[in-house]
């Protein structure tokens, strides 16, 4: 494999957090946030560009696109068009594809101290994908420690968008072990019914007095005995109403998110095994999780598919507190 050279570093700061990224993916690598008079990196992710290649599927900060989540049998129709995609999970597309954004080199926009556009032009049939694609992504840092995160797609033709950043969060730090007695609050009553396969089955079935119920803010898990690959449907999709709200049960830290996408996947790293991560920390299960804001899996076959013709934009915030 080569590894390109071109990515660099880029640093958004305010008073009191730092955060890295990098044009191979527009990954978010570093967000450091004071603790107890030091510094502490929250999100899980890798040292230098090999690794991030190299261990590519575990999507540690990056943009997922041009659709997020499962597509069953990595087939979809637009307007009676049969479209044919990679399957790289069993016989469903997982994140696109393994030549996904995530892969890709992007170009920088613009860049200031407190925030930078990254973009990427994907070509008609990129992925498998009906379209040219002009995607960018935005990261901006408030003085109130909010990061906001905007994803623009322009296409010439009708075709899929459904981005996310698929970053792991630790808040008691990247390297201090599983998150499971994180506290978690979701804006959610309904979760996507899935099959053995994770896709969804067509039902929502109501949280209430089971173990997807995070209606109340508690523990992720009172053991390891739940791990979380699951899609919450969100009551709201105002970008002015908490989506969810994670609590570092050590360091207190707080992070709610807002989003106007109309799901959120929680998923709690249930993969990873022995993936040596930044400053040679080793990441193993539940070493972080991800809420990612998205359309529910396979929505591309749904009456109500995350398409693209012209201009779109959804946007999720991270708002951080607690130090």
């Amino acid at each position: 494999m080569k590894y390109s050279k071109l990515n660099n570093i880029y640093t958004l700061s305010n008073n009191n957090i730092t955060i890295e990224l990098t044009n191979l993916g527009a990954i978010i690598k570093r967000i450091m946030v004071p603790h107890n008079d030091q510094e502490i990196d929250i999100v899980l992710g890798f040292d230098n560009e090999k690794q991030y290649l190299e261990n590519d599927s575990t999507y540690f900060g990056a943009v997922i696109g041009r659709n997020a989540n499962r597509i069953e049998d990595s087939i979809f129709n637009i307007e009676g068009t049969q479209f044919n995609i990679e399957s790289n999970e069993g016989d469903n597309n997982l994140h696109s594809g393994s030549s996904g954004f995530y892969t890709r080199i992007w170009d920088v926009v613009s860049h200031n101290e407190y925030s930078i556009t990254f973009s990427l032009l994907s070509p008609h049939l990129d992925q498998g994908f009906p379209g040219e694609l002009k995607m960018e992504v935005t990261y901006a840092l408030s003085g109130d420690n909010a990061l906001e995160v905007t994803y623009k797609g322009r296409s010439d033709r009708l075709t899929v968008f459904n981005p996310t950043n698929h970053s792991y969060f630790n808040l008691n730090g990247h390297d201090s072990g599983d998150v499971l007695h994180h506290e978690l609050w979701l804006n959610s009553h309904k979760y996507s019914e899935l099959n053995d396969e994770s896709i969804p089955t067509g039902k929502k079935l109501d949280v209430t007095d089971t173990n997807m119920d995070f209606t109340n803010l508690r523990m992720i898990s009172e053991d390891k005995t739940d791990e979380y690959d699951d899609n919450f449907i969100l009551n709201s999709s105002d970008i002015h109403q908490k989506a969810a709200t994670l609590i570092g049960d050590v360091t207190g830290i707080q992070m709610d998110v807002y989003t106007n996408s109309p799901c959120i996947q929680l998923y709690t790293a249930n993969g990873l095994d022995d993936v040596h991560g930044k400053n040679g920390t080793i990441y193993n299960k539940h070493a972080g999780v991800c809420l990612e804001t998205q359309f529910e899996p396979n929505s591309v076959n749904s009456n109500h598919p995350p398409l693209i013709d012209g201009e779109k934009e959804y946007k999720t915030i991270y708002k951080f507190s607690g130090f």
